[in-house]
């Protein structure tokens, strides 16, 4: 069974009197494990359809499910706690919480499971160990580089053990280098672990660590691409 199937949707947006169409009849569905870019210019609906993935919106028509969970059946707690047990999210802009150290980042979203204490300690350990970032548990954000950042935020995406990580062109704001090293390390995850990864890019470096590239425009899948 896919763990996303995204059935029919559409979505418009209001700005004043104009209406904008993000999403437009989309549909597809992603099996476990895969490694997918959703590509595409400014305002072809690549982050909207991400959006809609992680539950954080619903669709105006269709049906988003995940682990064949249909999200608008749902309440917005058992929406929140679907994401929580079963999402990670990275973000183009790390989205860390700036007074907490590296290690209270990741283990932030462990506290919300209700982890016990000693378990925490060495997920957080051994995955900040796992992402290059061993010595550096009691850095604060502004003590980090860019790339240390995102390697932060791959981490605490990863540490909850979630069946599919969702990315929001997570390498914009890095150099080259440095993207490809992180992009390195999630293709190695999800290697190693099974998970799911979905990233929004128009990076064309994301676009060649991906086996499957679906590129969008103006709101519908214009071409569906599967690496052989």
């Amino acid at each position: 069974m896919p763990i996303v199937e995204v059935e029919g949707v559409s979505k418009i947006y209001h700005q004043g009197k104009t209406i904008f169409k993000a999403l437009d009849d989309v549909s597809l569905s992603i099996n476990k494990g895969e490694f997918t870019a959703l590509a595409g210019p400014s305002g072809s609906g690549k982050t909207t359809l991400l959006n809609l993935t992680g539950g954080l919106d619903l669709p105006d028509s269709g049906r988003v499910l995940l682990e064949g969970c249909d999200y608008a059946t749902m309440s917005d707690g058992k929406r929140a706690d679907l994401r929580l047990q079963s999402i990670g999210f990275i973000f183009q802009s790390y989205n860390l919480i700036p007074v907490l150290t590296a290690a209270e980042n990741v283990e932030f979203i462990l506290r919300l499971q209700k982890i016990d204490k000693e378990e925490r300690r060495q997920r957080v350990h051994a995955i900040l160990d796992e992402v290059g970032l061993k010595g550096r548990y009691n850095s604060r954000p502004d003590e980090l580089s860019g790339g240390q950042q995102q390697r932060v935020a791959v981490a605490r995406a990863i540490v909850s053990n979630p069946s599919i990580v969702l990315a929001d062109e997570p390498t914009a704001n890095l150099d080259s280098k440095t993207g490809e090293k992180l992009l390195d390390l999630m293709k190695k995850m999800n290697e190693q672990r099974q998970v799911t990864f979905i990233f929004a890019t128009h990076d064309q470096m994301v676009m060649n660590f991906a086996e499957r590239i679906l590129f969008l425009h103006d709101g519908r899948i214009a071409n569906d691409q599967k690496k052989q």
